[in-house]
């Protein structure tokens, strides 16, 4: 079984990234399922996970690398 585990903090309400039902499917491979994030300006992530778990994929996705399947993110609230 796959974890991808988001460690978070909070500091303020300022969306920098956001993120809606994001994934993506290799074939009949699910490497990322349906994340929903929210990243507020001045907050500190960490993500974690075993080899497989989507973290690679998901950081691919966010910074414009990879195409994801379905879903959205946006950064400072402009849709990508």
């Amino acid at each position: 079984m796959n974890c991808l585990l988001l460690l978070q903090t909070h500091y303020n309400l300022e969306t920098v990234l956001s993120t809606t039902a994001l994934k993506k499917q290799y074939g009949p491979i699910k490497a990322v399922n349906g994340l929903d994030l929210r990243v507020e300006k001045g907050a500190v992530y960490g993500i974690l996970g075993p080899n497989g778990s989507g973290k690679t994929t998901t950081l691919g996705m966010l910074l414009g690398i990879i195409q994801p399947t379905s879903g959205a993110y946006s950064w400072f609230n402009n849709g990508a």
